[in-house]
């Protein structure tokens, strides 16, 4: 064995033993699993350094090794550079509400785009649903967690940002300079069609819940007795936006959110006096509703039996807290979940909808198959078979 070898054995084994000396490992519920593994991974780390046809640079090995371990856990897990917590600390006051007017969600190594708002400065450079990012402002996303994504993405308003980006409708990848601006877009869009209303969420953010319970009231005379919220591509990381649509539809606890150990450190509740709409609901989802959008299908689906449409939600329900290291540097662990008061959660998993509607192709060529099927099965349902019972 060579000397190399033996030292990164000798230390491997040591952080092993502080581990299980200190509880750590076993507080994660590994015990044994955890020295096997741990045991595994300093000889891939030996393995590595004897066998690389270059030097290796093991201090920046184990930055990599870092960086996966806090990746492998959800879109909010990320390590931390020293550089890295001051910018999180900096963005936690920031007003900067500017951006070039795009949703994304992480999937695996890079970020996708989900959504492009309309008249926004991405929609002028042609940005479209489904591409890829690889970089913002020249950091790699592969490390990033979602919100520290997000926050790159956002800036004063008129600044720019270089985004390095695949356009998957034409196979190539570019690079881009794009303007920030505020959000002028609708937040939702709300219309009648035979006799079913639709709510399209575009920005939980921005929802005016005033004017919205006008126009509820008003398509109610204008003959519309149900309703239909689309919360596909709906991806907002702020669950607690769900809270103020969901009280429109229904009252009492909605979700809490606890940590680790079970405690609940938070509760969401209706606060109206009465829920503005009263007729029969929907929820429309697919595989880009996150955050917020799960949130409230969750609540609609306890609160008021209304049945879930679509595809399977993409599972975005913790919340990270920040875990700065005494040697410099630090985490943002997933270490807050949301649930139902019930118990019931979505992260990871995502909300399996009731009654499963397939995507059909592009929605931007204005032929939207999976609304037009939605539509037709909850315009003729009778309401003993459309929904569920509330929990």
């Amino acid at each position: 064995m060579s000397r190399s070898r033996l030292l990164l054995l000798c230390s491997s084994l040591a952080v092993v033993l502080f581990l299980l000396g200190s509880g750590a490992a076993l507080k994660a519920g590994a015990g044994e699993g955890t020295f096997r593994q741990m045991l595994l991974f300093s000889e891939v780390l030996s393995y590595v350094v004897d066998n690389y046809v270059d030097p290796v640079d093991t201090d920046k090995l184990m930055r990599g090794a870092d960086y996966g371990l806090m990746g492998g856990l959800d879109a909010h897990g990320a390590y931390l550079t020293q550089e890295d917590v001051d910018a999180w600390k900096r963005g936690a006051g920031s007003t900067d509400v500017a951006d070039p007017g795009i949703s994304v969600l992480k999937s695996g190594p890079v970020i996708q785009v989900v959504a492009v708002a309309a008249g926004s400065p991405a929609e002028g450079i042609a940005i479209a649903s489904g591409d890829q990012i690889r970089k913002i402002g020249g950091h790699s996303v592969r490390s990033l967690s979602l919100d520290q994504s997000q926050r790159l993405l956002k800036g004063a308003p008129g600044s720019t940002v270089e985004i390095d980006l695949f356009r998957v409708k034409d196979l190539k990848r570019e690079v881009v300079t794009v303007g920030r601006a505020a959000r002028r877009d609708a937040p939702y869009l709300l219309e009648v069609t035979a006799g079913v209303a639709v709510l399209k969420i575009r920005d939980f953010d921005r929802l005016p819940s005033d004017e919205l319970v006008q126009e509820l009231a008003s398509v109610k005379d204008r003959g519309a007795d149900r309703l239909l919220i689309d919360l596909r591509d709906a991806a907002s990381l702020d669950t607690r936006h769900a809270a103020g649509l969901g009280e429109l539809f229904a009252s009492g606890d909605f979700l809490r959110l606890s940590d680790s150990n079970g405690r609940v450190i938070e509760k969401l509740a209706g606060t109206r006096p009465q829920p503005a709409w009263a007729g029969r609901l929907a929820v429309l989802v697919n595989g880009a509703t996150a955050g917020a959008g799960e949130g409230l299908a969750m609540i609609l689906r306890d609160k008021t039996g209304a049945a879930i449409y679509g595809e399977p939600t993409y599972g975005l329900g913790t919340e990270s807290r920040l875990i700065e290291l005494p040697e410099g540097g630090g985490l943002l662990v997933p270490g807050y979940i949301w649930e139902s008061p019930a118990g019931k959660r979505w992260n990871a998993d995502g909300l399996a909808p009731d009654k499963v509607v397939k995507s059909e192709g592009r929605r931007d060529d204005g032929d939207d198959e999976q609304l037009k099927k939605t539509l037709d099965d909850f315009g003729k349902t009778d309401a003993a078979e459309a929904a569920p019972k509330a929990a």
